[in-house]
């Protein structure tokens, strides 16, 4: 480690759940192992010496004593100015992205100003009230264009500055070996994917007066489930085409199905589970004032990607399903102290999905998982080819398959600080750190899915005079 430099962090959103769960653990793993990496500041709007129940944090804040910067002002120029008086006083290397998504796009900006060094978590780009207001959802590709338009230029000037996001299921050997085989019969063949479905079911139930709570998986911005989780799944999504594109030429994005939190509120979606947990009599938890933004962003959707040749000819049909309102074991009661009770062992959150691939006649593959979120990751895939081509039947069963056999966002983590601070990685880790210009058709089917969210909602409700946009994506331009 002689010749290793020191790294300076700064942790953004460094209070909160995902960095307690695995940015601290890498951290303190890395200082075990010799590495001079050192956190210099947590910029949080909770203060990191006052959260008792994250004994990670409490470890790093015992050993390196950060600066906690608590950010004013939601604009660029507000944050920039909070930022750069903390660059005066100490030198920051690499700054570790983990705020409410929202604020992604500032923390970014202001990075590449400065030629900081970025991991930041999933997405990277998305705007408030994207959900129902159209010119706010089109904002978000402006806003990802401008960011890898200054990556670019400093990539010029800089070969190994590093602007990356770690997308987690580009790592799990089930998603690998899945796309290990549509490649190899793309490759033999140029067989195209023609179909593919997508199912993910979370069980997030909350009850009114649950939805004014923030955090990342929150709705107080006005954009919900979409922005949660989804865009891993999108990425897969976009992964799997980049592998088997054949004449796919266009992807002609629809939305037949939205169910927003103020649907799941006039029916008493919720109902039924808090009589279970709550009690019939806890009618309290029903009475709660929401926003606009709250009450108009997405829970359940569904997206049909069609698939079309440069002639417009059909090819073929992806679909993609999400669904907040399914089943739950949710335990856990209210608790107006606790942000998200998804967080919690018993809050029942789960973690079901499913997917089908369907290459053309020559291929099938499944894979699926079904657990209860913090009580095991395990996944089965189940493929299927033509005799012609290779083994007609194989089925493998991948138990913890978000620990075992794989590369996890912790070892991805460390690998990047590593490379910051100037020592050899493994090619692999590399490879899966999705840099931003890696993500271009993920982030702009990811985009197109929330303009046609609000597209939906302005169309519905008249409110003004409709901007019209374009359904159709090039692939081209984006591959």
């Amino acid at each position: 480690m002689k010749n290793t430099n020191k790294i300076n962090i700064l942790i953004a959103g460094g209070a909160g759940f995902w960095s307690e769960l695995n940015h601290y653990p890498a951290i303190l793993q890395l200082k075990k192992e010799g590495v001079p990496v050192n956190i210099v500041a947590i910029c949080d709007i909770n203060d990191p010496y006052k959260e008792k129940d994250r004994l990670n944090l409490k470890q790093i804040l015992n050993i390196d004593k950060p600066i906690w910067v608590k950010p004013v002002g939601t604009t660029f120029i507000e944050l920039e100015k909070e930022l750069n008086r903390l660059i005066s006083r100490v030198k920051i290397d690499v700054i570790i992205i983990s705020t409410n998504p929202v604020y992604h796009y500032l923390y970014s900006k202001w990075a590449l100003i400065h030629k900081i060094n970025i991991l930041c978590d999933k997405p990277l780009v998305i705007t408030k009230n994207a959900s129902f207001n159209l010119e706010n959802a089109i904002q978000m590709q402006k806003q990802f264009d401008e960011l890898e338009e200054l990556y670019i230029k400093i990539k010029i000037r800089q070969k190994n500055y590093m602007f990356c996001t770690p997308l987690r299921r580009r790592a799990l050997t089930p998603f690998i070996k899945i796309a290990q085989e549509i490649q190899k019969v793309y490759d033999k063949t140029g067989e195209n994917i023609r179909y593919m479905n997508l199912v993910v079911n979370s069980g997030l139930h909350r009850y009114p007066i649950e939805f004014l709570k923030g955090g990342a998986h929150g709705y107080l911005d006005g954009v919900g489930s979409l922005a949660h989780s989804s865009y891993h799944f999108i990425d897969i999504i976009a992964w799997y085409l980049s592998l088997a594109k054949g004449d796919i030429a266009k992807i002609k994005v629809e939305l037949p199905y939205v169910f927003r939190v103020n649907d799941y509120l006039k029916i008493k979606g919720y109902k039924k589970i808090k009589d279970l947990i709550e009690g019939q009599n806890s009618n309290i938890y029903e009475n709660a004032e929401l926003s606009k933004s709250v009450l108009n962003s997405e829970l359940d959707f569904d997206f049909h990607l069609h698939l079309l040749d440069k002639n417009n000819n059909k090819i073929g049909l992806i679909s993609y399903s999400c669904h907040h309102t399914s089943y739950s074991p949710r335990l856990v009661k209210y608790d107006p102290n606790v942000i998200d009770h998804a967080h919690d062992r018993n809050g029942g959150r789960m973690s079901q999905l499913y997917i089908d691939i369907q290459q053309g006649a020559l291929q099938n593959w499944q894979l699926i998982k079904n657990d209860i979120v913090f009580y095991g990751n395990n996944i089965e895939i189940i493929g299927r080819k033509h005799p012609r081509i290779g083994q007609v039947y194989k089925k493998e069963i991948y138990e913890e398959a978000y620990e075992k056999g794989t590369i996890s966002p912790k070892d991805l983590l460390k690998s990047f600080i590593k490379f910051s601070a100037g020592l050899r990685i493994p090619k692999k880790h590399m490879d899966l750190l999705a840099t931003i210009e890696n993500q271009r058709l993920t982030n702009k089917l990811f985009t197109k899915c929330y303009e046609k969210i609000a597209e939906e909602y302005e169309r519905k409700n008249e409110t003004k005079e409709r901007i019209k946009i374009s359904s159709a994506i090039e692939l081209k331009e984006y591959l």
